[in-house]
């Protein structure tokens, strides 16, 4: 087990997880980390999302975990309302359809010591698509990615943060604004990154890799979505204009 120094604040904005976020929790709540807390934000659910959540975590008395509840709908006013109640000196992101492993935690701290170094972000791995997809798109991951960051930082164009999978120093986010609630869902990761790296290195780790859910390609279309992601790194990167309208997403479970 590592020895926690620094407390750890994980966010977990939710809204209509209720079928999700029990195993996300579970997950983390087996951390080999043992200093930190965990503040789920219910993003304005209409279904179980709340009870299932308060009912984890009082059948397993969890002292450290708290539920809050921010009517404002959109991923950056839940992570928001999260920061401002985080007593860390890291934050870390996590996405409630995302099952991180015990040392999740753990790597991500370790991700931060190398010098300069203000975030950490790492890929995410589909589990519950085909095994083609799947492989695909973690080779992508791992390979152009980490290549994509450094090129884009080395040129002062921001970096690339993957959103529920990030850890950054509380204070640096701070001192960047933290997080940008004109935005409602896409183009939130690209934002963030473009101001922490302002204040230093933003390192994509291969030991930060997270189960996550190819859902919402599932449901939305994969290249409709994919799109959608790339369009807002790439108008980021080269300075353009985002309009917030553009950005909305509040149909599909986050």
């Amino acid at each position: 087990m590592q020895k926690a120094t620094m407390k750890v604040s994980v966010i977990i904005p939710a809204f209509n997880e209720e079928n999700y976020i029990t195993r996300c929790l579970e997950a983390i709540s087996e951390q080999d980390y043992t200093n930190y807390e965990v503040i789920i934000v219910n993003n304005a659910s209409t279904d179980n999302t709340a009870y299932v959540t308060e009912q984890f975590i009082k059948n397993k008395n969890l002292n450290s975990f708290f539920l809050l509840n921010e009517n404002r709908k959109g991923t950056n006013h839940a992570r928001e309302c999260a920061r401002l109640a985080a007593s860390g000196n890291i934050i870390a992101q996590l996405d409630a359809d995302c099952i991180p492993d015990k040392h999740w935690i753990s790597n991500g701290m370790k991700a931060l010591q190398s010098k300069n170094t203000v975030a950490a972000t790492g890929a995410y791995y589909y589990s519950d698509c085909n095994i083609i997809l799947r492989s695909l798109s973690l080779l992508s991951q791992l390979v152009t990615y980490p290549i994509i960051n450094t090129l884009v930082q080395k040129a002062n164009r921001g970096a690339i943060l993957i959103g529920g999978n990030t850890f950054v120093y509380a204070s640096i986010l701070a001192d960047a604004g933290g997080y940008n609630t004109d935005l409602t869902f896409y183009g939130d990761d690209v934002d963030i990154a473009n101001r922490l790296a302002k204040y230093g290195h933003i390192s994509y780790s291969p030991y930060l890799t997270l189960n996550s859910s190819y859902r919402r390609f599932n449901a939305l279309g994969f290249w409709k979505v994919n799109k959608k992601y790339q369009d807002f790194f790439w108008n980021i990167i080269f300075k353009r204009d985002i309009n917030p309208d553009n950005t909305i997403e509040l149909v599909h479970p986050r």
